[in-house]
Parts: structure tokens; C-alpha cells; sequence
């Protein structure tokens, strides 16, 4: 069971990275202190947008690394053996490709392109958080769960 939801974890990281701010920043903001209403849809499109953004940012790496296993060339990497055959190397796996990335371009490489990641999943998570909040909130009212 455990080793299940360890490959969902790895498998999937987008979803546990957008739930803990989504979840961090409504237990912050219904602080008895604070004086936020944090069930407003405007609320929840916020509190969405900044956990779409971060989710995104952060699963950044993982989106190029995957993005370099698919599209790699493996005919350029074909070596000879010693009777001047074709032997194909295997694909470059997650490791490897995370070297390689690595070698190329340092820390930076991992980050390429993150601006119009959370440019697009910011609003995306946003949206769908204030309508599944909005459905959820009509649910509960209406006694449909």
C-alpha cells in the first residue's frame, strides 16, 4: 500500500504540490486571528492561482526531464561495435537524463520554460478551485452529498 502511493507521489507530483499550499493557505487563512473569509470565490480563485503557480514551478523539472525522455534522438547515438555493426545505445533514463540536463545547462536547465508553465496552470488551477468550491458549496446546501 505504502509502496503504492509512493509511485502516485512520483508518478503524479503535480497534484500533491498543488494540495499542500491549497491546504496550507486555507488553515492559515481561517486562523480565528485573521479576519479573511476564506470560502469566497474570490478567495478560492487566489488561494488557487498561487497554488497552481507554485505546483507548477516546482514540478518544472520533472516536466523537462520527461519532455527530454520523449523526445530524444537515439539514432544520434548509435555506436560501432569492433566488426563496424550498428548498435543502438538504450533511451537516456530519468537519472541519466537529470545528468545530462545537468552537464548542459547546470540548475538552470531544470527551470527552462517555467514562466509559461505557471503562466498557464496558475489561472488553470484557479478556475477550476472556485468552480469546484462553487459546486461543492451547492452541494452541501442543497443536501446532494
Amino acid at each position: 500500500m505504502c509502496i503504492d502511493c509512493l509511485y502516485l507521489v512520483y508518478a503524479h507530483p503535480y497534484p500533491l504540490l498543488f494540495y499542500i499550499p491549497v491546504s496550507f493557505l486555507s488553515y492559515i487563512l481561517n486562523n480565528a486571528d485573521i479576519d479573511f473569509d476564506s470560502s469566497t470565490l474570490l478567495s478560492e480563485a487566489i488561494i488557487g492561482a498561487f497554488a497552481g503557480g507554485w505546483g507548477a514551478f516546482l514540478t518544472n523539472p520533472t516536466d523537462i526531464i520527461t519532455t527530454r525522455i520523449i523526445t530524444q534522438s537515439v539514432e544520434e547515438e548509435d555506436v560501432l561495435d569492433e566488426d563496424g555493426n550498428i548498435i543502438s545505445k538504450p533511451p537516456l533514463g530519468v537519472i541519466e537524463m537529470g545528468k545530462k540536463l545537468y552537464k548542459e545547462g547546470g540548475p538552470a536547465a531544470f527551470f527552462v520554460g517555467w514562466q509559461a508553465r505557471v503562466g498557464y496552470w496558475a489561472p488553470a488551477i484557479s478556475i477550476f478551485l472556485t468552480c469546484y468550491c462553487s459546486v461543492r458549496q451547492a452541494g452541501v446546501q442543497n443536501g446532494w452529498f
